[in-house]
């Protein structure tokens, strides 16, 4: 009684494609050699998302990076105008020789 449930900040109905995306991206992530052959692969000039990457860089490094848990992530994407859910779909993906 008087439980509150905290919302999934993907949403109630987050695809696997972004929650995967998300997980696997901050496991990586969190690995500076990883990190590294990531930022490499991204703004690779035969990436198909590089230039995409670059305009939503800060977005996405902000939500790969460690720290803040999800629902507080979420609050401050928010104020910015985005919110976890959107700024998820704009980790590009990995593919090719990475």
């Amino acid at each position: 009684m008087g439980q509150t449930v905290a919302m999934n900040p993907l949403g109630k109905y987050a695809s696997y494609e972004d929650l995967g995306r998300l997980e696997y991206g901050r496991i990586l992530w969190a690995n500076p050699v990883s990190r590294e052959r990531l930022l490499r692969h991204w703004t690779s000039p035969t990436h198909p998302h590089q230039e995409r990457f670059a305009e939503h860089r800060s977005l996405v490094e902000q939500v790969l990076a460690p720290g803040k848990d999800d629902v507080a992530l979420d609050a401050d994407l928010r104020a910015q105008g985005h919110s976890l859910r959107t700024a998820v779909r704009e980790i590009p993906p990995v593919f090719g020789d990475f």
